[in-house]
């Protein structure tokens, strides 16, 4: 027994049902920091355990979020934070977990939580599950949300902390530093140790810190977070001055209470993958399109980048490797670029993928027999046959035709005119 979200579509109301413990998981519970805040209640009861409400706010001429968080949430955390605080559904939904727990609770009844979407209105899902036969059609079970397209309630954040160890732009505005009292000292993990919930940790063990990439949201794709800056700092990194832990055997989620464990410490933290510079082929591609513009007959010019079209999609989860991946030990996705061109009345896509090093991409020519436009959804679907097939270009079935093209082009002025002749060749 579960509760479960339903989400319509094609019409139908209960089309996509997803089990509410993973709505918590990927929109709330984003963190080993996050989980405890939503299911201990601190939301409401404890707030000051997790925020500074007095140094929090809301900039409307930027449509900013200003959030201080203390020491032991991240700045990731942040995002969800400030979502959170902004919106009357993401507060609904984040706080439903425990109030529907303590209410079960009362009543004598199996714990299951509550929660709900954290806004309203249409989005784009990213969904790993099955379909199912049900009495009136198919239904489609989700097992784990992938990704989110919907907005949040603003546009930039500003993260602030509990005992900032930032430097000040002026040190000789500095007082005099001292020791600062030594935090909770924690270090990166390998993954390698054991993560359970089972048994206590001791605090006085490593307290270790496991990264999950992830590019789950994609309303801050690409986003900075920008940091308060310190009119002056009075104290260096406690850091510094805190004594190596023992070592653990494995790690735990709870609070550190039992001095006899062996278990340490830990947590796993959400990092964003961050789009890159764009690599310099394709700026030659760019210039290409921008030289194809201008010759008789053609009409040509890049696409906007949307989040379906910016990167080839995922096979597998982010953490695991494949073709999809421009370094998978950085988590670094390929990114894609796409020239919409028309000539004769027929419109055509030309599309080239970010390669590796030494590795031999080919670029392609789309087009529909009709001669129609191909919307971001139809050539998401292509990007992503592309990638199961690692970076082969296969004809798509239906009326997609694709013309492969090998990189032979010498500079920006030969690519252009191959493609000129390529697509003459299609009238």
């Amino acid at each position: 027994m579960a509760n479960m979200v339903a989400v319509k579509r094609d019409g139908d109301p209960y089309k996509i049902l997803i089990p509410v413990i993973e709505l918590i998981r990927f929109y709330y519970a984003v963190s080993t920091d996050m989980a405890h805040a939503i299911f201990s209640g601190d939301l409401k009861h404890q707030l000051n355990n997790l925020i500074n409400p007095a140094k929090c706010g809301f900039v409307e001429e930027e449509n900013r979020c200003i959030i201080h968080v203390r020491q032991h949430l991240s700045d990731e955390d942040g995002w969800v934070l400030g979502r959170i605080f902004s919106s009357d559904e993401a507060w609904n939904g984040a706080t439903l977990p425990h109030d529907s727990m303590m209410i079960n609770r009362m009543n004598s009844k199996f714990c299951h939580p509550e929660s709900s979407f954290p806004f309203s209105g249409h989005t784009n899902l990213q969904l790993r599950g099955k379909f199912f036969r049900a009495s009136d059609g198919w239904r489609f079970l989700e097992f784990s949300i992938e990704h989110c397209s919907a907005p949040f309630p603003f546009e930039n954040l500003t993260v602030g902390r509990d005992n900032n160890n930032d430097q000040v732009d002026d040190e000789s505005n500095d007082k005099e530093k001292k020791p600062a009292f030594p935090g909770e000292k924690h270090k990166g993990s390998d993954g390698n140790k054991p993560f359970q919930n089972q048994e206590e940790p001791n605090k006085d063990k490593t307290n270790e810190h496991i990264e999950l990439p992830t590019n789950k949201f994609g309303a801050i794709a690409g986003k900075k977070i920008d940091r308060l800056e310190k009119e002056e700092c009075n104290y260096e990194s406690g850091l510094k001055h805190v004594p190596k832990g023992d070592d653990s055997e494995k790690l735990g989620t709870g609070q550190g209470n039992d001095p006899h464990s062996n278990s340490g410490k830990g947590a796993a933290d959400q990092r964003r993958t961050r789009r890159q510079a764009l690599p310099a082929s394709f700026e030659v591609f760019e210039e290409a399109i921008r030289l194809l513009n201008q010759s008789e007959g053609f009409q040509a010019r890049i696409r906007t980048v949307e989040e379906a079209i910016e990167f080839i999609p995922l096979t597998k989860p982010s953490s695991k490797r494949q073709w999809s991946s421009l370094d998978s030990s950085s988590y670094c996705r390929r990114q894609v670029i796409i020239g919409d061109v028309t000539h004769s009345g027929c419109n055509y896509v030309v599309v080239k993928v970010e390669a590796r090093t030494k590795e031999n991409l080919t670029a392609a020519i789309l087009y529909k027999n009709n001669g129609g436009v191909l919307s971001n959804l139809t050539l998401n679907h292509l990007l992503l046959k592309l990638a199961h097939s690692k970076g082969v270009w296969k004809r798509a079935s239906g009326e997609v035709e694709i013309i492969r093209m090998k990189h032979t082009w010498s500079s920006a002025n030969h690519f252009s005119d191959s493609i000129s002749a390529r697509i003459k060749t299609c009238d």
